[in-house]
């Protein structure tokens, strides 16, 4: 029971446990029960005792250790070399990755943590980097802990293996001293050509030698499998260097552009820290797809009462460098536009308060009090928008301000629009502000109260508005996903070296007709070692 309680295995079976009965309820139960309290106290003192077995065990071990070394530097190689070790870490960073991916979300203001979790856990997340985690700092610490321990103990094991595999060391001759080492099998052979020519033929290369009446044969194929795990151990460090260059260098923020302008600075973090991005975004135009337009544009049919249901956001946007366009595409919901190590994602959409378009209706206002010229009065039309000025006959306008709903502004925002705007008209080097309602009797009315426009000649009367819409996107940058790529192609073919290929080795001895054939295989050996035979009694067979 003692060495039970002080195994490695108890300790991490016991802390799996437990993190899941944390982890259930943090995130599964909103007011835990007694039935939840029993098992968390059973599982906090399993986890206890395992802790404290491991830890009297690890001491223990590691003062037996140090004094058999001698000194630090052998002791601390032997530590990073541990296989425990990186079962240990990787535990760590899959609990970790899976609350930052699954339970947590990322990069959030604080009082979105507030909303969902409630004051308690809000804080306790904020102050452990929860919030944050694949940018915290024992993430990173982990990362870089499990590279040191990968290297060191592939530095450890190599040598070994490459004197054993590559080395002067190998046995090449099945002597009378490798015999009692290899421990080879009898049989009959009539042609040592015939066994050659089927070493041969399975891909084996083959060396002979001659001595006292004697052939010795040593074939080998499959050498370079013996280094497949090193190449999964390099693929697992460039994908770790990858990873940990995005946790240092790589940004995510949130990056609001009105329809028809340019914006380069997103927004980063719970604190909204301003980034400069280094190029800029112009939405040309954001639109929302309903189901019947989506289904026009493919070509196929949609039920009628789906068709102004809405499908999907999308939003046409041009990349700008020192002003000049460089790259255009299109963002969708589940379909990002790609620019370099840049990922920008449709994330959000709303109305800027702005006007995107409106038509105005010019009406000369002394034509239109006199009945017989009244329909002479419209003088002509224009359109204008927020941030353009629009130059009219002999007035230049603008837009001043809008409201979206003039009875119920929130409602506005929220898509009902009853729009009052006040346009800003440069007329014979003087300034005046005209308001427009969307009721032309409202226009009228409140026209009348503005005694600065008793000299002004017209009445703007609107004809069709357009609100301005936002797209909130989010902008991603990852410079470490290139190295991560090439990390995982080299992992692919790392795997399949060590897989699907197989070091093997053959020792003959011929003496007459009597042949004593020794086998090795990293993989299969019994398998290969019936096959060869069954092999060799076809040669003597023929």
């Amino acid at each position: 029971m003692r060495s039970l309680v002080q195994s490695f295995g108890f300790f991490t079976a016991t802390f799996v446990v437990f993190s899941a009965v944390i982890i259930y309820g943090l995130f599964h139960t909103d007011e835990p029960g007694i039935v939840y309290w029993i098992v968390f106290s059973l599982s906090a003192v399993a986890f206890f005792i395992g802790l404290s077995g491991i830890l009297y065990k690890g001491v223990k071990d590691i003062l037996k250790d140090y004094k058999k070394h001698g000194n630090l530097w052998s002791f601390l190689y032997d530590f990073f070399s541990s296989l425990k070790l990186a079962i240990f870490i990787m535990i760590l960073l899959g609990i970790l990755s899976m609350l930052g991916s699954t339970y947590i979300q990322q990069l959030q203001p604080f009082e979105f943590y507030l909303d969902h979790f409630g004051p308690t856990k809000a804080v306790w997340f904020w102050k452990l980097w929860l919030t944050d985690v694949f940018h915290s700092w024992y993430y990173i610490g982990l990362i870089v802990l499990l590279a040191v321990n990968l290297i060191v103990c592939s530095i450890k094991r190599l040598p070994r293996l490459w004197r054993q595999t590559f080395g002067s060391e190998r046995i090449l001759k099945l002597d009378e001293k490798a015999e009692k080492h290899l421990k080879p099998v009898s049989v009959r052979i009539k042609d040592p050509n015939a066994l050659i020519n089927l070493l041969v033929e399975k891909g084996f290369k083959v060396f002979k030698e001659e001595e006292n009446g004697k052939i010795y044969l040593f074939a080998e194929k499959g050498r370079l499998s013996r280094l497949g795990v090193y190449i999964v151990h390099i693929a697992l460090l460039v994908i770790m260097a990858g990873a940990l260059i995005d946790a240092i260098f790589g940004i995510r923020g949130f990056l609001p552009v009105p329809e028809g302008e340019t914006e380069n600075v997103m927004f980063v973090g719970p604190q909204n820290k301003p980034v400069k991005l280094p190029f800029a975004v112009h939405l040309k135009e954001f639109r929302i797809i309903t189901y019947g337009e989506e289904a026009q544009e493919k070509g196929v049919k949609v039920a009628e009462a789906f068709k102004e249901a809405v499908a999907s956001y999308r939003s046409s946007i041009e990349i700008l460098e020192k002003g000049k366009k460089v790259a255009q595409g299109t963002v969708e919901v589940n379909d990002p536009f790609v620019y370099r190590s840049y990922r920008i994602f449709q994330a959000s959409y709303g109305l800027t308060g702005g006007v995107k378009e409106m038509g105005v209706v010019v009406v000369d206002k002394e034509k239109a009090q006199k009945e017989e010229r009244a329909h002479e009065a419209i003088v002509g039309r224009f359109t204008v928008g927020s941030g353009k000025v629009t130059e009219f006959k002999d007035m230049l306008v603008s837009v001043e301000r809008v409201l979206l709903n003039i009875h119920n502004p929130d409602a506005g925002f929220e898509g009902d629009l009853a729009p009052a705007v006040t346009l800003k008209v440069l007329l014979n080097r003087k300034s005046y502000n005209v308001p427009v309602i969307y009721d032309p009797q409202l226009t009228v009315f409140i026209y009348s109260q503005f005694e600065e426009l008793q000299d002004f000649p017209y009445v703007f009367f609107m004809d069709g508005f357009i609100p301005q819409f936002y797209s909130g996107f989010q902008v991603s940058f990852h410079p470490g996903t290139n190295v991560i790529w090439a990390g995982s192609i080299l992992l692919v073919l790392g795997m399949a070296v060590a897989f699907y290929t197989v070091h093997r080795k053959v020792w003959v001895r011929i003496e007459g007709e009597t042949a004593k054939v020794a086998f090795y295989s990293h993989k299969f050996k019994e398998e290969f070692k019936r096959s060869f035979l069954r092999d060799l009694e076809a040669i003597k067979s023929s």
